[in-house]
């Protein structure tokens, strides 16, 4: 694949013939495969697939000197120094990539979206330590601090029917606060994407992940929660250029 290709229209064609790379950073739809191994990416969905240099099999780059590439295309090889491994990452000061040879998956024929409601942030760092250690993460997830999960919530579509909306909202509320005795200025929440072929595979995948995060104290949020809080992490790069209108700066860092 050529390095110009811009992620989302890469994803979109593999689609159409029942692929994937699996890479999904939060800037795919402007960034491109080629700026994904200048600057060693990570993707949203490495749990499954693995970052881009799990997925890269081989590539091209162009430098003052000549073209650097490994002689065939296979994943590693185990005589020497990996020289090319020095490119990637190198955002460019080695010379530019012009093709990547990459590894692809099978489109998942299944996606489902989720969330867990913490009481706090360390009771939601404890889960997710366990989900790690136990070995059971799902295609993505996430945990969301208490500032990042109101500014999700504060960035809720318009309802089509407002009423029940507020009703339901309501309803939760008063079963987190009052029942469970979740503070709303503590509260966090991860947000999750199961993905696989069959309804068994995600099943079973649920069933292990909302088992080991109860045991934190861990409360279902249902899929509409989760489907937001994973597509907030696209929408935070538009409101930053956004805010530039208004003199207001800002920017995300990732602690993995």
């Amino acid at each position: 694949i050529e390095a110009g290709a811009l992620g989302q229209e890469l994803d979109d064609k593999l689609a159409k013939v029942g692929l994937t790379t699996g890479h999904h950073p939060d800037s795919e739809e402007f960034s491109s495969l080629g700026g994904w191994v200048s600057t060693r990416a990570s993707g949203m969905k490495k749990n499954v697939y693995g970052n881009i240099e799990d997925i890269v099999v081989n590539f091209k780059v162009v430098t003052p000197t000549g073209v650097l590439t490994s002689g065939c295309d296979v994943p590693r090889i185990s005589a020497g120094p990996a020289v090319l491994q020095m490119a990637m990452g190198s955002e460019g000061t080695l010379g530019v990539v012009t093709e990547v040879v990459v590894r692809l998956r099978p489109l998942p024929q299944r996606r489902v979206y989720g969330s867990v409601v913490f009481a706090d942030f360390a009771h939601g760092v404890a889960a997710m330590r366990e989900v790690a250690r136990v070995g059971c993460q799902p295609a993505s997830i996430r945990l969301m601090d208490n500032i990042q999960f109101q500014f999700g919530q504060a960035l809720k579509p318009e309802a089509e029917n407002p009423a029940r909306e507020e009703l339901m909202s309501t309803v939760q509320k008063a079963y987190l606060v009052n029942y469970k005795g979740i503070r709303p200025e503590d509260m966090c929440a991860a947000t999750l994407v199961f993905e696989g072929q069959t309804d068994r595979e995600i099943r079973e995948q649920e069933r292990r992940l909302y088992q080991v995060c109860a045991k934190h104290g861990g409360i279902k949020g249902g899929p509409d929660n989760g489907l937001r809080g994973y597509f907030l992490t696209y929408v935070i790069a538009y409101l930053r250029d956004y805010g530039f209108d208004f003199y207001f700066m800002s920017e995300s860092f990732e602690t993995s």
